[in-house]
């Protein structure tokens, strides 16, 4: 029978057709949103509203009374057959399925067998085939998949779909799942979906659809522009090129932390107070650091990465990390104390300079004075921390010498020019924050940045996209990159480094020239010299790559290269003829595998300049993790070349010999994949029955999945309405304290055996009774009145099923009304309530 929770004369009539239906899928986390939702929705907005939970069998749901707090509106729970009429909500019953036909909500019993049920899917589909383009499905907390199949369906028949945004979810589980399907109109807060459904039903053909991001407050436009202005001319930095969710979601938070009512009154107050200004930039800049943090992180850097650099750095003369977006300097100092701690360890004499950069000129400032909390250092090692630190007071301070390797400035990446010839680049978690075309042009200007074998150390939400042929991997998990070589990378420029629209341009380039002195001695024809000497004496020679593309040339090297028909190429095997590539290609792939140069001579070509003969020599030189051939060709006629050197270069047999080793490798690679092949196959029949069981035992598991999930939401939806009775009982017991301390009338609470439960203190008067006194039998204690026997009496009253009234007297002679009642007078083994009333 549907339950009507309101007065009549406070209800609002729903005896017409609703203009739309909202069918709003809830599980886990679900009750919060809910109670949010219909704080902000009218009474009278003539849609009808079917909520679809959840729910566990074995509990009775109290939903109903809980959400009569947020509406006055009709709440029903659904009986078979209910028509859906405006101005009401509709609740599923357990254990059951729901429909809409024909403008009734048809129940049936869920399977008991185990199978995996989805209720809200059940109804978002019947909403979407019934109500047509007057639906509108609402997707809340919970975990699991369910309503995003539905939502799918509705989007088909016209109607509009709205998800919780994950951020005000307690479980974001089914908000994925339906943001996933790309059918998602609007993604906003509970509180903010009914101005969405209003906006809607006004204008439905108006309304923009599909986009999925829609802001979750209206009218902020001119107020966020106007507040990004005041960043850019106070601060210098354009919050535009941030992610507009992380921007909106940090601006609601302070509103709401101000207790201002709009975003434009917000606006005032940030033209008025500059403090206020400074706690926002602070709050979108999201400053979260602490010494050391993710400590297995940084156990791979100590252990793995850190003593390669210090290494390579020995016959260098500095080491330079550069610790983006540093906040208050924890991470700057953590990593200059694990590369100090290397350097020492090692006894290298190397020259560390740790920069640390921030767009946020006050926190830089406390990061330089490195004076940090008890709490901050918790994470430092203790070895560290005794090395490091001077304890001053309370206070941490970090020492001279380590306070010397770092070296904090303000620097907006997003802008400013990167530091150069980095060893270490760390930038955790800021790259999150960004737009995507930001992103990629920060981690281009990285990679320039970066030396050849460089690291990159990135957080671990984060990654390098379209980057990752030009970084190894050193750790998946925790972001630790490698870069490969040295390449120009192109990049989009969204933002440019003249600064944002609006203020004055400023370039941030250097002369190419600048005249600082005089030239007395002639220092500028030094370089000419040089070239000089380098045309006159120095062999053409090549510098190619470990790709074998050309990289650079020396002395006059046009008359050999040609570019060859079809696409254009770098590879230098490609872009000569005859001998000389024969002579390339063995000497290239001989350098590469065995050590000290490989000397051809003899080697003969056309030119243009008609028939040369070569001396070639072909030598690898490797740095770090980059290799590099350098080829010279020095022509036979140079009087330098002694005889023993005229031998001819023997084109045939050099061809002969690289194909016999090509050969070689060729059957030692058949062989080993052979061998491969063999074991593969043994071990795909092993896996193939493996795959098998497992595919049954995922089955299996996906199932009780499914359940575990649907138990647990129940579960969570059972623990959050006791919680809400907890307090209401908590409330009720302190109102009933209040009333037996405030009451004049003598009362005692007995339990079925006569025992002493509760009395109040006037019953103290007629009867010799102390606290001490609960749990003892009435008959122990002694009282005033004349002749009265409690035993008969309550047994009399208990036989009669009804409240009994005696008047007894005291032997000084006053008069009292005593009075039985029962609790329940169907159950009388609740116990018993006597009470005295002076004067009866």
């Amino acid at each position: 029978m549907a339950e009507n929770l309101k007065l009549e004369s406070d209800s609002i009539s729903s005896t017409t057709s609703p203009s739309f239906i909202v069918g709003i899928g809830a599980s886990a986390g679900g009750l919060d949103p809910l109670t949010k939702f219909f704080d902000n929705i009218p009474s009278n907005s003539r849609l009808a509203f079917v909520i679809v939970q959840h729910l566990s069998p074995d509990y009775e749901s109290k939903m109903d009374n809980l959400l009569s707090r947020h509406t006055t509106m009709v709440i029903h729970k659904v009986e078979h057959g209910m028509a859906v009429e405006a101005n009401a909500i509709y609740l599923i019953p357990p254990r059951k399925n729901m429909i809409l036909s024909d403008g009734k909500l048809l129940l049936t019993d869920q399977k008991t067998d185990g199978a995996l049920n989805l209720p809200i899917d059940i109804f978002f589909q019947s909403l979407a085939q019934d109500a047509g383009d007057r639906s509108i499905a609402i997707v809340m907390s919970g975990t699991g998949s369910d309503g995003a199949c539905g939502v799918e369906e509705i989007h088909e028949s016209g109607g509009i779909v709205i998800v919780q945004d994950i951020d005000s979810a307690g479980f974001d589980g089914m908000p994925r799942s339906a943001s996933a399907t790309g059918t998602v109109d609007v993604v906003a807060r509970p509180e903010a979906m009914p101005e969405w459904i209003t906006r809607y039903i006004t204008n439905p053909t108006a309304f923009p659809r599909g986009d999925g991001n829609q802001d979750i407050v209206f009218g902020r436009d001119a107020e966020t522009t106007a507040i990004f202005r005041m960043f850019r001319q106070q601060y210098g930095i354009d919050f535009s090129y941030y992610k507009a969710s992380t921007i909106t979601r940090r601006l609601d938070r302070r509103v709401q932390l101000t207790n201002t009512p709009t975003l434009a009154e917000y606006l005032k107050r940030l033209q008025e107070d500059p403090h206020e200004l400074d706690v926002l930039y602070r709050d979108l800049l999201v400053e979260v650091t602490q010494f050391f943090r993710d400590q297995e992180a940084f156990e791979k850097l100590k252990k793995e990465v850190i003593p390669e650099i210090v290494k390579a750095t020995n016959t260098r003369s500095e080491i330079r990390v550069w610790v983006t977006g540093c906040a208050t300097g924890e991470e700057a100092y953590s990593l200059a104390m694990l590369f100090d701690d290397c350097i020492r360890t090692i006894g290298s004499d190397a020259d560390l300079k740790v920069f640390a950069t921030d767009v946020h000129r006050t926190s830089l400032e406390l990061a330089s004075t490195g004076v940090y909390s008890r709490e901050a250092v918790l994470g430092v090692p203790e070895e560290f921390r005794e090395r490091y630190f001077q304890k001053v007071g309370e206070l941490f301070h970090v020492t001279r010498d380590l306070r010397k390797l770092v070296i904090f400035a303000p620097h907006d990446i997003t802008r400013d020019p990167p530091f150069t010839r980095i060893d270490l680049l760390s930038c955790r978690n800021v790259l999150i924050y960004l737009d995507s075309a930001v992103q990629k042009k920060v981690l281009s200007l990285f990679h320039f940045g970066l030396k050849v074998g460089g690291t990159l150390f990135l957080g671990p939400s984060e990654s390098i996209g379209e980057l990752d042929k030009e970084f190894d991997e050193v750790d998946r998990k925790w972001k630790i990159l490698r870069k490969l070589r040295n390449v120009r990378l192109s990049h989009p420029d969204p933002v440019g480094l003249a600064g944002p629209p609006g203020l004055s341009s400023v370039v941030h380039s250097r002369p190419s020239f600048v005249s600082t002195a005089t030239r007395p001695e002639k220092n500028w024809f030094v370089p000419e010299a040089y070239n000089e000497l380098l045309n006159r004496y120095v062999p053409t020679s090549l510098l190619v790559n470990e790709h074998h593309e050309l990289v650079h040339t020396f002395g006059e090297s046009r008359h050999l290269l040609l570019q060859p028909e079809g696409k254009a190429t770098l590879d230098i095997t490609k872009m000569v003829e005859g001998d000389l590539r024969v002579a390339l290609n063995a000497g290239l792939h001989k350098a590469a595998n065995e050590e000290g140069p490989i000397v051809f001579t003899g080697v003969r070509t056309i030119t243009q300049n008609g028939e040369m003969q070569f001396r070639i020599t072909v030598e690898l030189f490797k740095r770090a993790m980059e290799k590099m051939f350098l080829i010279c060709l020095e022509e036979m006629n140079l009087p330098q070349i002694s005889e023993s050197d005229q031998e001819s270069f023997d084109s045939h047999g050099q061809t002969v010999e690289h194909i016999s080793l090509l050969e070689k490798e060729l059957n030692y690679t058949r062989e080993t994949l052979q061998a491969t092949v063999e074991e593969l196959e043994t071990s795909n029949e092993e896996l193939q029955s493996t795959n098998e069981e497992l595919v049954a035992s995922n089955e299996e598991l996906q199932s009780t999945n499914e359940e575990l999930h649907s138990v647990n939401e129940e579960l969570h939806s059972v623990s959050a309405e006791h919680q809400r009775k907890i307090a209401e009982l908590t409330m009720l017991a302190k109102d009933m304290d209040t009333l037996l301390n405030s009451t004049e009338i003598g009362i005692v609470f007995l339990d079925v055996d006569l025992k002493i439960r509760l009395f109040t203190k006037p019953l103290s008067k007629t009867f010799h009774i102390m606290e001490q006194d609960i749990g003892r039998p009435i008959e122990h204690i002694a009282h005033k009145f004349i002749g009265l026997n409690l035993q008969d009496f309550i047994s009399q009253a208990t036989d009669e099923n009804g409240d009994q009234r005696l008047e007894v007297k005291t032997h000084e002679g006053e008069t009292y009304q005593l009075q039985y009642h029962t609790r329940d007078i169907n159950k009388q083994d609740d116990g018993h309530v006597l009470t005295f009333v002076a004067g009866g």
